[in-house]
């Protein structure tokens, strides 16, 4: 995985590698080979694409704040890479190579474009403000809460840090900082490794299933609504069984 300074550079590569296509594009293009031009060409929504995608590739380094909603959204916009870099590379292709010709013929375009954009903001606002929402209920709606104490029994940080690993599990299906918190709390208990393995089998087997839904989620939010439900209801079930086998430990 790249660094922090490193998806900085590409993005700052990304950026100039844009600016100089554009250049080209805009003054010397009809000097080029017929050739280059169609390289020119094909080039720049690509390098609109880089740009997108180590944008949010950046993005997603900064998610370890206090913030939950913030925390949510900036997981959500770094998650996907190929869905980073087809939204930039379609968006440069549109603003630089069909826009252009587009608006001479279509005086009403930025009408158009301005609805588009409207209905953009508020899909992605509409797949985000679920699992935000979920952030903030409260601990008597979930069951899995009751289980804090006898899990983790220290008081202050610690605790607050494992409700957090616990949300962060149940909401959206991170549970590698859920398996280091339960192994070690199994390790103190004095359980082998052997014995370790079992318990946690069912959380180290989980798989988050959403990848083949991807792509109706950016058409239709509701889909998405109903399939996160249902997922993070596995998810409760999931540790709610998880918990009840520790204490039985």
């Amino acid at each position: 995985m790249l660094s922090k300074r490193s998806k900085l550079l590409v993005l700052a590569f990304s950026v100039l590698f844009l600016i100089i296509l554009k250049h080209v594009i805009d003054h010397s293009v009809e000097a080029l080979h017929q050739v280059l031009q169609l390289i020119a060409y094909a080039s720049l929504p690509i390098a609109g694409g880089l740009i997108a995608l180590s944008s949010c590739s950046l993005l997603g380094t900064f998610t370890e704040v206090e913030n939950s909603a913030t925390w949510h959204v900036l997981r959500w916009v770094s998650e996907d890479p190929a869905r980073n870099f087809f939204i930039g590379f379609f968006i440069t292709a549109y603003l630089n190579l069909i826009r252009p010709p587009l608006t001479a013929n279509l005086p009403f375009l930025p009408y158009i474009e301005w609805v588009m954009i409207a209905l953009a903001v508020y899909v992605v606002y509409d797949m985000t403000r679920l699992s935000t929402k979920e952030f903030y209920v409260g601990s008597e709606s979930l069951d899995w809460k009751r289980h804090v104490q006898e899990v983790r029994r220290e008081t202050g940080r610690d605790l607050v840090r494992l409700t957090s690993v616990m949300e962060r599990f149940v909401d959206h299906g991170v549970k590698e900082p859920l398996l280091v918190y339960l192994a070690l709390h199994l390790q103190r208990l004095g359980a082998t490794e052997e014995r370790i393995l079992k318990t946690l089998s069912s959380l180290t087997d989980y798989q988050k299933n959403a990848g083949r839904y991807k792509l109706f989620f950016l058409v239709f939010p509701w889909t998405k609504r109903k399939f996160a439900m249902r997922n993070k209801e596995t998810r409760e079930v999931l540790l709610n069984n998880l918990l009840e086998k520790i204490d039985r430990l």
